[in-house]
């Protein structure tokens, strides 16, 4: 990537990440009072909520991304009519998904009793259920036009935008559950800022691209249409088996396991998703930059960028995990309380499906910019049926919970995603051999493995200190980091990355203070 490329990528790279971290705090903060004024019942139906609303946005899977995909090259030749009739197009899709959401969500209104399993407190399901149903569709307005602000690698401004909002629906849903512990208000709250959120970032958007307004009767024509239809099948069909498995889970635990269980494992989830969001902040943040590179550049080059993107993938997933494992339960306690706690043996799970998900983020972001999503079109629905078979078996006739729920998670996982993506991405990307790359899967698995158990090992002499544990466990790891990859190329690069992105930092602000004086 060029000075730009990577400059710009570190800066949505960096403010990404500064934003996650501040949107985590007041998340942890927010859950913290939501779980002390309205009690794990109502947890349990927030996460219930949420999964029923993650399945019916399947009827979004694959427009953004194809949209966005169709964007890099007339993006990279300045072609703003082109870009602007696909905006056109992107606006018409989003409000006819927004319409459809809500009109299947409300369908579903009646059988809303039959997914609480036993009896419950939470009165008035239907009117809560509506309120998040009208959070959801609300998202699809106006929120297209954060797309090209993405697609021209200004993500930071889109971050900027959701993390102020972020702080004022935090803030006021705090004071809220202080004041009142009314759940309406609550969620009335959270309305009100995803309104204005998409408001204002659809603003900013015609500010910076003017040319939006000056070509709105712009359409896309049909050959285009056909291309865009079909990479819209396929990436919907590319994301389905991740939503239905992400999105059934706490169906399957409130159906079979309970409702309250539902609140438990979803503090867990909480914390699991907290730190994916980290570490993806800056594999997202470059998509734009790699997705510019391929429209534009050869395949060994783009194939010399992805083993860099893959190696700082492995080391954030790496410290990710390692700590995910040891000190998710130590926290719990310190958060919430000992009576929120899951077993050790559910932890492992987590953390086993964790480090699958996120070493998949490399061939994702790789799909997606090269436009490979027809190529992977029946991978996600196998993934589904696999996952939910399997699951609903360990569930219901071997009675094996929220732990064999996970189970199915990972091994649909494994028979699907671990292989089918990199192999698409080597096949049809790069046009080179996959072996190399699931030789070094497997030896960097092992690797984390070892670190896991090793670390494990020492936390466990020095549990009653977690300050000592943490620091001490930190060094651990970033010892083992250095001793085996130190003289890896990947790792030269990354200390080298660093380097010049700092000297390109400097030198523009050294340029800044010239242009003042």
């Amino acid at each position: 990537m060029n000075g730009s490329r990577t400059y710009k990528s570190f800066k949505n790279s960096t403010v990404a990440i500064a934003a996650q971290l501040l949107s985590i705090l007041l998340s942890f903060i927010t859950r913290t009072f939501f779980i002390k004024y309205l009690g794990v019942e109502f947890l349990g139906i927030n996460g219930l909520f949420i999964n029923i609303l993650t399945i019916l946005s399947l009827a979004e899977l694959g427009v953004g991304t194809a949209i966005v995909y169709s964007m890099y090259k007339p993006i990279a030749e300045g072609n703003e009519i082109k870009i602007a009739a696909l905006m056109n197009l992107y606006k018409k899709l989003y409000i006819s998904i927004g319409l459809f959401i809500g009109l299947v969500g409300i369908s579903i209104i009646p059988f809303l009793e039959i997914m609480v399993k036993g009896n419950t407190e939470v009165s008035n399901l239907e009117r809560l259920y509506i309120l998040y149903l009208a959070n959801t569709v609300i998202s699809y307005f106006f929120t297209f036009k954060r797309s090209i602000i993405i697609a021209n690698q200004y993500g930071y401004l889109n971050k900027l935008n959701i993390i102020l909002f972020s702080i004022i629906q935090n803030i006021l849903q705090i004071f809220l559950l202080v004041l009142t512990s009314n759940i309406y208000l609550y969620l009335v709250t959270q309305i009100l800022c995803t309104l204005l959120s998409n408001i204002f970032i659809s603003i900013k958007a015609n500010k910076m691209y003017p040319y939006l307004k000056k070509y709105k009767k712009a359409k896309v024509d049909n050959e285009e249409k056909r291309e865009i239809s079909k990479n819209i099948i396929a990436m919907m069909s590319h994301k389905l088996g991740s939503v239905v498995v992400s999105g059934t889970d706490n169906l399957l635990i409130s159906a079979y396991v309970g409702i309250a269980s539902v609140g438990l494992y979803s503090n867990y989830v909480l914390i699991s998703n907290t730190l994916k969001a980290v570490t993806l902040q800056g594999i997202e943040a470059i998509t734009a930059s790699v997705g510019n590179l391929t429209a534009i550049g050869s395949k060994e080059h783009s194939y010399e960028i992805f083993k860099k993107v893959y190696f700082i993938n492995f080391v954030t997933t790496f410290y990710s995990v390692v700590f995910l494992y040891v000190f998710i339960n130590p926290f719990i306690i310190i958060w919430i309380g000992e009576k929120y706690l899951l077993s050790q043996q559910i932890v492992l799970m987590i953390v086993i499906n964790f480090y699958v998900v996120q070493m998949r983020q490399p061939s994702i972001v790789y799909i997606n910019s090269y436009g490979l999503f027809w190529k992977i079109k029946w991978k996600s629905l196998v993934e589904a049926v696999f996952n939910l078979f399997i699951s609903l078996i360990l569930v219901s006739v071997f009675n094996m919970g929220i732990f064999g729920i996970l189970i199915g998670t990972l091994l649909s996982n494994m028979v699907t995603n671990v292989w089918w993506e990199p192999f698409v991405v080597f096949k049809y990307g790069f046009n080179k051999s996959i072996l190399s790359y699931y030789k070094t899967y497997v030896v960097d698995s092992l690797i984390c493995i070892i670190t896991m158990i090793t670390v494990d090992k020492v936390a466990g002499i020095l549990i009653e200190n977690l300050i000592l544990n943490f620091t001490i466990s930190s060094i651990l790891v970033t010892l083992i980091l250095m001793v085996v990859y130190g003289r890896r190329e990947e790792f030269k690069f990354s200390l080298s990355l660093i380097k010049s992105i700092l000297k390109t930092i400097f030198n523009k602000i050294a340029a800044s203070k010239n242009k003042s004086q």
